[in-house]
This record gives C-alpha cells, structure tokens and sequence, in this order.
C-alpha cells in the first residue's frame, strides 16, 4: 500500500509539474532580481541627477553670494582706509547741499558709476533703526559707497542668476546695480528697511553676522514673486547697512527647467524653510504637483546632517537634495508613468515583457509535455492491461494472476493470516462451445467472471488460469469462509441464465473446490492451488455444480 502511494506521488506527470514549477520560480526570483537591480539603479540615477542639479544652482548661487562677500570685503577695506579724491569731495558737497531734500540722488559721473539715492534728515526720523548722527562715521560710509558704485555698474543680470545687488545704509541712503526713478526712492528704501530681511539684520538678532534667506515676497517693480539674501555690512562694532542680493522667483523657474535633462520625465521643485514652494520646473501650481504637506514635512524634519533622501509614496517616487548655501531644499517627484518613460522604465518594461513572453512559452511547453506523457501513460496503461489481463474477461491473466496472488500470500505469511483459494471450472463448457459456437462460450465466460467478481471482496485477487478455469485468493480467510463464499458463487452463477441471442438462454453451473493456508499449514500458492485443482475434480465427479472442501 505504501509503494503504491509512493508510486502515485512520483508519476511521471507530477515530476513534469515539480520540473516546471521550478523552472517558473527560477525565471520569476531571477526576473525579480534583476527587477530590483534596475530598482536600485533608478534609484541612484534619480538621486545623482537631482543632485547634478542641485550643484549646478548652488554654483550660480555661490557666483552670487561671492559677489555680495567681494563688496562687504571692499567696503570695509574703503571704512578703514577712505580713499579722499576730488570725486569723493564732490560727492560729499553735493550730499551736504542735498541732504535736507525729502528725495535726493548724487551721480558725481553718470557714465562710470551708479547713483547714490536717499532721502532727508527730516524724513529720517521716521524709522527708529536709521541715524546720522556721527558725521565721521557718514562721511566714511558715502566715500566707500562711492568706491562701490564705480564697480556695481559691471552688474550684469543677463549672466547672473540675481537680477538686483544693492546697498541699503542705516544713514538714510541706499545703492541699487538697477536705477530707479526718482519718486520711487522713498517707496523703495521705506518698503525695503520695513522688510523681515532688513530688521533681522539687527546684531541682536543676527549675532553671527552671517548671511540670511527671506521667505518670498512679491516686488513692488512689477518683478514678481522674489527672494533676498543679506548680508550686514559692520565695522568697528558699529552696523553700518546691509548688502541685498535678489533673484527672481521666474529665473530660478527657468533655470531648473532649461537645466532640466531631455531625457528626465518629471519636475523639480525647490522650496523655502517654511515649505514655500519658490520655483517648479514645470510651472504648474502646487496642489498639482503630486506631494502633501504630510509628505514635505516628512522631509523638512530629516536630521540637518541628511543631505539626501528619497521616499516613496504609493506609485510617486520623491528624491530631495538639502542646498548649502540655500536655506531650503529642492525636490524631485515622479510618478510610475514618468518613470517608465525613462530608459530605466523602459528596461523594465522589457524585462516585465521578456519574463511574461517566456512564460507563455514555458506553459505551452509543459502543456505539450504533459499532454505526450499523457498519451504515453495512456499507452502504457493499456499495454500493462494487455499483459495482466485476460481481454475477453478482463479479469488477471494467469501469469498476473499468480504474481499478485504470491504478494498477498507473502503478506499473510508475514503477518500470520489464514489465506485461502478457490479454483473454479464452469460444467459443460465444451459443449457451449460446440453446440453454440465460441460466440456462446464467451458470453458464458464474460457472464461468470462478472458474477464471481461482484461476489468477492476488494482485496481478493481473482484471475483466470485456463480457458473456462477461474482461481480466487482470499486473504485473511479461513478454510471455513472461504468455503462459504464459495458456495455464495456456486449459487449466484446456478441461479441466472446467459442471454445467448434473441431466442436462447442458458443456464450456467460451476465446480469448486477449497483450499487454505490453516489447513495445509503451508502458504505456497502452487501447493494450495494444486489441492483446491485435486478437490475441484471431486467435485466434477460428485455430479459437478459443487463445493469440495475435503479429503
């Protein structure tokens, strides 16, 4: 029974299902692999570019905020040793002449130098953080300043991401690289010494003396929205104004989105401390951008010393670059369709393709195998049939027969059964043969195989061992019950009629005779079906359509 089960677990068409199986988790954990390779790889592409770019704006901040660090440096090299001219002197006549004029600007020489604006001692009053009140200290200031005119005329915004670098002084004056008309003057120094950027300058609230990012702001210059960075101006201890550098929000827009690789699906943004959202490459608004505030505030509290991150949120990926000399952070969003775009996607896409492509043919393969090991069991089988079994009968022939019968007698041998045997032979067969013809003789047989196997039991072997000879092996089985299944058979098969054609039935008997292991004390099967033989004449010659069991 167990070989039997182990049989049935290793057929041919399960190894075929287990190769295949095997086959397919192969192929799927090495497409898996090479999924997360690519997986991977995308992911460093996405960072090494956002940060590519990032490194190209911070270069053009850096070129700016150099700039802004050579005027601080000249100007206090011009506080510690002014530089008198006749230009200076003329500027600081002019100033003494004009300095009580509510709106005032001096141009010593028009072609060479930008204008100094201000406004008069009166209006100063206005603002608490203004004062000139220590006349060495003004005229040393308006000296440098002048210094500085003659070189801020070489401000180019064409090639320079800031459009605007001034110098906005607490003595009631400031210095633009852009001129401005003359009755903007107090609008533009009021609104910018008003500003955040202006008053947090103040020692008390910068006491590193470091540069400071605004937030965003909209200008009044019809410029659009825009964003400072300062820088104070000391000397002495004394606070003398603070260098302004603007750049435009637009610019900033268009330099992301003209560096932006042709090949990167996708947008970038780059947003301020507070989550403001400064420039985005595409243009589009925020809320269709694709990140929550959940998912910026997730990244505006990673660790100061997080340069860079990703993360990943449904089917967007995000990837952000921490700026150095940028108070904010630029990122990058990209949704499962853009990255597919990509040439990482693509391969993907291939791969997805290949794996399914092979596992069509994989499955046609194994459906084509195990359809031919199919037919081939199929033919087995049937050739198995052919040679234990009788075909008229379709019962065990004699030599499968006695190879099962051995099996079961073995069996009962070893576990000290009693096993018993029937040998049959149907009365007067010969004369079915000759008087019927062979037609007859094979319906009678057919017929008395049918009875005797729906007589037996399911672990009873029956076989048929000769041309009208029948044998039973019954396992476990007594001399006395196998007598009375034999004699269960002899009546079965005297109490029906064969249908021999349309107008004749005939009546078929058996002789048997009994055997068993118990008695004999011997479990050979040729020895037991030699004396069931012996007493299967007896009886034939006790009148036949009996049991013999004895003797």
């Amino acid at each position: 029974m167990i070989a039997d089960k182990s049989s049935r677990a290793f057929r041919p068409e399960h190894i075929v299902h287990i190769c295949f199986a095997i086959v397919f988790v192969f192929s799927t954990l090495l497409t898996w692999r090479e999924a997360q390779v690519l997986k991977s790889s995308y992911e460093t592409d996405q960072r090494a570019w956002l940060a590519q770019l990032a490194s190209g704006l911070e270069h053009q901040l850096q070129q700016s905020i150099d700039e802004m660090y050579f005027f601080r440096n000249m100007l206090h090299h011009a506080l510690d040793e002014p530089l008198v001219t006749d230009k200076s002197r003329e500027a600081l006549a002019a100033f003494a002449v004009k300095r009580h004029h509510p709106l005032w600007k001096i141009n010593i020489n028009s072609e060479r130098s930008m204008p100094l604006n201000g406004i008069s001692d009166e209006a100063l009053q206005s603002f608490p953080l203004l004062s000139r009140a220590d006349p060495k200290r003004l005229d040393d200031e308006l000296t440098a300043v002048l210094e500085m005119s003659y070189i801020l005329q070489f401000n180019n915004p064409v090639s320079d991401l800031h459009y605007r670098l001034w110098y906005i002084s607490r003595a009631g004056f400031y210095l633009s690289s852009v001129q401005d008309d003359k009755q903007e003057t107090v609008k533009s120094y009021s609104t910018a010494i008003d500003r955040p950027y202006f008053l947090n300058a103040h020692p008390q609230s910068n006491p590193d003396r470091g540069m400071r990012w605004s937030e965003s702001y909209h200008s009044l210059y019809n410029e659009g929205e825009v964003v400072t960075v300062t820088l104070p101006v000391d000397h002495d201890n004394y606070w003398y104004g603070e260098l302004a550098m603007d750049f435009s929000t637009e610019a900033i827009q268009r330099y992301l989105r003209q560096t932006l690789p042709t090949w990167q699906a996708g947008h970038v943004m780059l947003f301020d401390r507070k989550h403001k959202p400064l420039a985005i490459s595409d243009g589009k608004k925020m809320s269709e951008q694709g990140i929550n505030s959940a998912e910026l505030a997730e990244i505006f509290n990673k660790r100061p010393d997080e340069k860079s991150g990703q993360i990943r949120s449904g089917t967007r990926f995000i990837t952000w670059v921490r700026l150095q000399h940028f108070d904010g952070m630029m990122i990058n969003v990209q949704t499962l369709d853009e990255g597919m775009r990509g040439e990482t996607g693509r391969v993907t896409l291939v791969l997805v393709l290949m794996w399914g492509l092979f596992t069509l043919v994989l499955l046609a393969c194994h459906q084509a195998i195990f359809r031919m090991i199919r037919r081939m069991l199929s033919l087995q089988e049937a050739l198995k049939r052919r040679a234990n079994y009788d075909g008229l009968t379709r019962q065990l022939n004699r030599s499968a027969f006695f190879e099962q019968a051995r099996k079961q007698s073995a069996f009962c041998e070893r576990h000290q059964l009693p096993l018993s045997l029937i040998q049959l032979d149907l009365d007067h067969f010969k004369s079915v043969n000759d008087t019927w013809g062979h037609h007859a003789g094979d319906v009678v047989l057919t017929h008395a195989a049918s009875v005797i196997a729906r007589t037996l039991r399911k672990e009873d072997v029956l076989g048929r061992v000769g041309g009208e000879e029948f044998c039973v092996v019954l396992p476990d089985t007594s001399l006395a019950e196998a007598v009375e299944i034999a004699e269960r058979i002899r009546c079965k098969l005297a109490s029906k009629e064969v249908l021999i054609n349309a107008m004749k039935t005939l009546k078929v008997t058996a002789s048997l005779g009994v055997s068993s292991s118990d008695e004999q004390q011997d479990y050979k099967i040729e020895n037991l079906q030699s004396i069931a033989d012996e007493r299967l004449y007896r009886a034939k010659q006790a009148g036949r359509n009996c049991v013999s069991s004895g003797g």
